[in-house]
């Protein structure tokens, strides 16, 4: 009987627990959101590829600096363009249905910008929002 009862309430508190984390998760699309030992700025997002790419492709258009054009290459999704004077790459890369990484790096005066790759992505996951 207590075996049973205490199986029961196990049970029950691990649903009770994937339920909070499912309501949690729907609160945001960003799943993870990290910086690489690179200086890499690295967010997991809760959205198809096919929706992050045209997002991020628009917002580094937007952010580019104005004198060069970005460079787009759609098979392997990596965007290259200069941002506040520094050489910007993002890579977009599908993991999984609805579960997409982007992946921001910067250099400036030869070494890592890691604060104009955080500040891409932050525009970046921006877009999103409104897409």
């Amino acid at each position: 009987m207590k075996r049973t009862l205490s199986l029961a309430l196990l049970t029950s508190l691990s649903l009770l627990s994937s339920c909070y984390v499912a309501a949690a998760g729907a609160a945001g699309f960003v799943l993870n959101n990290y910086v690489e030992r690179d200086q890499a700025h690295v967010a997991l997002v809760a959205l198809d590829v096919e929706q992050v790419w045209p997002a991020s492709k628009e917002v580094l258009e937007q952010l580019n600096d104005a004198g060069s054009q970005p460079t787009f290459q759609d098979f392997q999704r990596v965007i290259q363009a200069r941002v506040d004077g520094a050489k910007v790459t993002v890579e977009v890369e599908a993991m999984d249905i609805d579960r997409t990484t982007i992946r921001v790096s910067a250099e400036k005066y030869l070494a890592k910008d890691a604060t104009t790759a955080g500040d891409v992505l932050q525009h970046v996951l921006e877009g999103l929002k409104k897409s």
